[in-house]
């Protein structure tokens, strides 16, 4: 599982990377939710409200940036069958 949720993580890196377009504060929440996701490796301990940022920001970006959306949504289902 581990593994899957670093490779999503570099997805999301990457689109990021690809998308000029997000204001400063957007990248930045995203970039900190990458981060905070990257920190539960080996822990399987996560806090309710990562999986509700996560959520709110696969519903936010669901038509303006549907790829970073379906990345985000991909986080949140390995994160759910991890117990996160």
């Amino acid at each position: 599982m581990v593994k899957q949720v670093n490779e999503q993580l570099e997805s999301l890196h990457r689109t990021l990377k690809e998308s000029p377009e997000l204001d400063s504060e957007t990248h930045d929440l995203l970039l900190k939710i990458a981060d905070d996701i990257a920190k539960l490796e080996g822990n399987e301990a996560g806090s309710p409200e990562l999986s509700d940022a996560v959520q709110e920001q696969v519903i936010r970006f669901e038509h303006e940036h549907p790829a970073i959306s379906a990345i985000l949504r991909q986080l949140t289902d390995t994160l759910g069958r991890i117990g996160v």
